[in-house]
């Protein structure tokens, strides 16, 4: 049977890096990485040499490179006629996106998965601007107030704390936690994407309160990274966005802000989907530690 771990090893022999394919995918590069280690297990050959400089095909992932896309056209045609069958409800569709990335979805799947090589993830680029396309069935992202959450189902994971975002040359990049006291210097940009985060309001005003500068930009885009960059200032951020920006880090504060990150799902979900969270609800319950990167800080 078709194994989707096919699609990103194709992808990362393509690109010569986990973290090319990452982006590619716009998932994490450690879940790219767990992909590759089950696919060679599974196989009992190693695919890849691995370096500081990324990754080349060892000669069994050469012949599989150039063997497998056959086999992944047909296997593809296989799932798709199992997906149109009423009890043939064995994959999930996974949409992603820039900032909706599978950032924990995976580790959740390699547990619930292990022994179910008939079950199957595939993942779908989306832009979130635009209707979801219906055959996604789960997006893992912050809970805001987008268009396009009403009509969807949401499961809370956690809540994630905002931060500070700044380059690597500004004063503060060193601190490991910062302070009001800290921000006196600088300026703080709150940026509002079209969505609008929780909490936001609250943390302008405690920054005001606190005798911060703010500057109010809308939108979410790199003009204002690249201002940030430029004139110093820093930008308020959840910390689980740390693989968004790049070259930047999110510090944390001592402050109570945060916002409500979890999985978004069909109200409709049943087969595959439905086992999945159900299996999500308890698993995540047992082992908070799962979700722990999603609030630390990048280095």
């Amino acid at each position: 049977m078709y194994d989707p771990h096919l699609d990103t090893f194709l992808i990362v022999a393509n690109t010569g890096s986990f973290s090319g394919a990452a982006d590619y995918l716009y998932i994490t590069p450690s879940a790219v990485i767990q992909q590759i280690n089950a696919l060679e297990a599974k196989l009992k050959v190693p695919l890849f040499y691995r370096s500081n400089k990324g990754v080349s095909l060892t000669k069994q992932g050469a012949y599989l490179k150039n063997e497998c896309m056959d086999y992944i056209k047909k296997g593809k045609a296989i799932q798709e006629q199992l997906r149109s069958m009423p009890d043939g409800e064995l994959s999930l569709v996974l949409g992603t996106s820039l900032r909706e990335k599978c950032r924990v979805f995976y580790d959740f799947w390699v547990q619930f998965s292990q022994g179910q090589q008939q079950y199957s993830v595939q993942m779908k680029t989306i832009d979130t601007h635009f209707p979801v396309p219906p055959e996604v069935d789960i997006i893992e992202a912050l809970s805001t107030n987008a268009s396009w959450h009403s009509a969807w189902e949401y499961y809370e994971l956690c809540h994630v704390p905002y931060g500070l975002a700044m380059a690597k040359d500004h004063p503060l990049y060193k601190k490991p936690a910062l302070s009001y006291e800290d921000l006196r210097d600088f300026t703080v940009i709150v940026q509002r994407p079209e969505e609008n985060w929780n909490n936001l309001d609250r943390v302008q005003e405690g920054l005001s309160k606190n005798s911060v500068r703010t500057q109010e930009r809308r939108g979410f885009d790199s003009d204002v990274v690249w201002d940030a960059s430029i004139k110093r200032h820093l930008i308020v951020m959840p910390l689980c966005l740390k693989d968004v920006i790049f070259d930047m880090r999110i510090a944390p504060v001592n402050w109570e802000y945060s916002v409500s990150y979890g999985l978004f799902y069909r109200s409709e979900a049943a087969g595959l989907p439905k086992l999945f969270l159900d299996f999500v609800r308890n698993y995540h319950k047992s082992h908070p530690e799962i979700i722990k990167r999603l609030t630390e800080t990048n280095k």
